[in-house]
């Protein structure tokens, strides 16, 4: 509670009183002192009293379009609050945005009520900075007479709903190459579009204004965004690879990794063939939907593991058929008489015979060489251990799949790129 300009007045002339009574012992000086402490007491119970019954009759409902967005949109509110405020005060009520979602037009404080029954509606939208499950912070409730004033706050679940689901947003940039030494990649297969146009959708904040189709846009006064229909005679795989969660990560990394799949599973779902999505962390298979077309569905898988913890993890693994060509050609070298040669040879001989394959490259086997899969994507965050990667490399390469790779521009490093490179993946974008 704090005092106003006029209460502090008050209390000023009650110590300089005091202070006069004291030294010049003026009896009817104290009294007058002692008089307007009560009164500025009894103003203060008064006060806190009425504030209570205000609090008391106070309701908020709140309606947010969409509730389903992306990072970075704008959510239109509406917030209803009907209050009775008693004779003397005066009420102010402000709804408080969600954490990071600042607002952009609109007022999210009503203007001051004074006494009676009034039906305060607030209209303005806020912009949605960060991603995942959001809420609103509650509502503050200011009352005020002329000597003092009050902030109550309304921090219950009933002032809180509704709840808004922002997805990440990451995108593919068309570049020239990677940036990093100019060469140029010839993208024969993709998973994100196709050649021909499927439909039509409103524009969304993140959408590539390169997919706006300007005349459709032109004719009906909003954005319309070209949906494609994907590659036809090709069954895109998009594997999604989740940071560990045991390892600190950049939370911008993951749901940049998150929202570039999110992006391209939207364009697949319908597609001729559907999405193929397998949701990884290292070398544990977290989840596989072969031609699903329940964008719902897919979002829920993508979502569900937030910070996923890895029983498993796989480090400089060697694959079988690798480790007998290695002993192949160190059999038939004649560098073998060298004592380390001799020495790994003996060592691949003893072990290549009790090298069974993990079950991580046994699920990559069944889920790429189901039905002839022609096209492999990987997302991935960049950070940790790669091994489950080169298998993932490795296996396309067997089964003859065009495979591609994503992964932040924070983490894509020339030596990380050519790295990659090297694992099988002909095209390494930066999303």
């Amino acid at each position: 509670m704090e005092a106003t300009r006029s209460t502090w007045g008050f209390i000023f002339a009650a110590i300089g009183t005091l202070l006069f009574a004291w030294f010049l012992d003026s009896v009817p000086a104290l009294f007058f002192s002692a008089f307007i402490a009560g009164f500025l007491v009894f103003r203060a119970i008064a006060f806190i009293g009425r504030a209570g019954t205000a609090a008391s009759m106070i309701t908020v409902e709140r309606v947010a379009k969409p509730e389903w967005t992306r990072q970075g949109g704008v959510v239109t509110v509406s917030t209803s609050v009907r209050i009775t405020v008693p004779e003397g005060l005066s009420a102010r009520v402000c709804d408080l945005p969600p954490p990071g979602a600042p607002v952009v037009h609109g007022l999210a404080c009503s203007p001051e009520a004074g006494a009676g029954d009034h039906a305060l509606n607030l209209r303005y939208g806020v912009s949605c900075l960060s991603s995942g499950n959001i809420r609103w912070r509650g509502v503050d409730l200011m009352v005020s007479d002329r000597f003092f004033s009050l902030v109550l706050p309304f921090r219950g679940d009933n002032f809180r709903s509704p709840v808004i689901r922002v997805d990440p947003v990451g995108k593919y940039q068309k570049r020239e190459g990677l940036g990093f030494f100019g060469e140029r990649d010839l993208e024969k297969l993709t998973v994100l579009k196709g050649t021909g146009v499927r439909s039509f959708r409103d524009y969304m904040p993140g959408d590539d204004p390169r997919s706006v189709d300007w005349k459709l846009s032109a004719k009906h006064g909003k954005l319309f965004v070209r949906e494609y229909a994907g590659l036809s005679g090709t069954h895109p795989l998009l594997v999604v690879d989740l940071p560990d969660g045991a390892v600190p990560c950049p939370y911008d990394l993951r749901d940049t990794v998150v929202g570039a799949a999110l992006d391209a599973a939207r364009e697949m779902v319908n597609g001729p063939h559907g999405c193929s999505l397998m949701v990884i962390s290292g070398a544990n298979l977290l989840s596989f939907l072969p031609d699903e077309r329940s964008l719902h569905k897919v979002e829920r898988s993508l979502l569900e593991y937030h910070s996923p913890q890895r029983p498993v993890q796989c480090f400089r693994t060697l694959d079988p058929i690798a480790a007998e060509a290695l002993r192949t050609r160190l059999s038939g070298s004649s560098a073998v008489h060298g004592s380390l040669e001799r020495r790994l040879l003996q060592v691949y001989s003893r072990f290549i015979p009790e090298i069974r394959p993990l079950p991580f490259d046994i699920q990559c086997t069944k889920a790429l060489g189901r039905r002839g899969e022609t096209a492999l994507h990987v997302l991935t965050t960049g950070t940790g251990d790669m091994s489950h990667l080169a298998t993932l490399g490795l296996q396309a390469r067997r089964l003859n799949i065009e495979a591609s790779l994503g992964l932040p521009d924070a983490t894509a490093t020339p030596g990380l790129v050519r790295r990659l490179r090297g694992m099988g993946y002909s095209i390494v974008r930066v999303v």
